[in-house]
């Protein structure tokens, strides 16, 4: 997994959002991304129907063939809720649409392109798998058990999920200098 980047700052993930307009396409695939932990190939091909006034979103992942379910954060309810209407898009449009033709969504590549774009402009090499990693980080940091993520991630090991989110030795050094045993 070299090269694999994972945002561990907040601010830095508002910072990577800000890079386009409220409402856009682009920042809500962005946003997508980082609430929902899916890969890019089962993103583009969410329809709205599937999201819309949603609190779940069952997805057959395109890798594993596998159906899971996931809850819908509230923040990003509320961004598909205003991006839909905004864009005037009905149930059975995608959520991610191409421009040359409303009846298909955009591919894998004009996705890393969108999100490469906004990693290059806040000084950031980034990937759309970059930002699965990212979400599974941002669970990991609080708190959601390791165990939880690999069943997410549909990992073999902890162990391998661990190096997925980019939990690095610094962060073991770190537990060794905050372990407070009252002396």
């Amino acid at each position: 997994m070299s090269g694999a980047r994972v945002i561990k700052d907040k601010n830095t993930i508002k910072n990577l959002l800000d890079v386009y307009p409220v409402n856009s396409k682009k920042r809500l695939l962005i946003e997508y991304a980082l609430r929902s932990g899916l890969r890019v190939s089962d993103i583009i091909t969410t329809r709205v129907k599937d999201v819309y006034n949603q609190d779940t979103y069952k997805v057959t992942e395109k890798k594993t063939g596998k159906t899971k379910e996931l809850a819908l954060h509230d923040a990003l309810k509320l961004s598909i809720v205003n991006y839909v209407n905004e864009n005037e898009l009905t149930s059975d449009d995608f959520l991610f649409y191409s421009n040359m033709n409303k009846q298909s969504h955009i591919q894998r590549v004009q996705a890393h392109k969108i999100v490469a774009k906004a990693g290059d402009m806040i000084g950031l090499k980034l990937s759309c798998h970059d930002l699965r990693r990212s979400f599974g980080y941002a669970a990991y940091s609080q708190a959601v058990p390791v165990e939880l993520l690999q069943i997410i991630f549909q990992h073999s090991s902890q162990a391998v999920t661990l190096r997925y989110i980019g939990v690095t030795q610094e962060n073991i050094n770190n537990v060794y200098k905050k372990i407070d045993l009252g002396f």
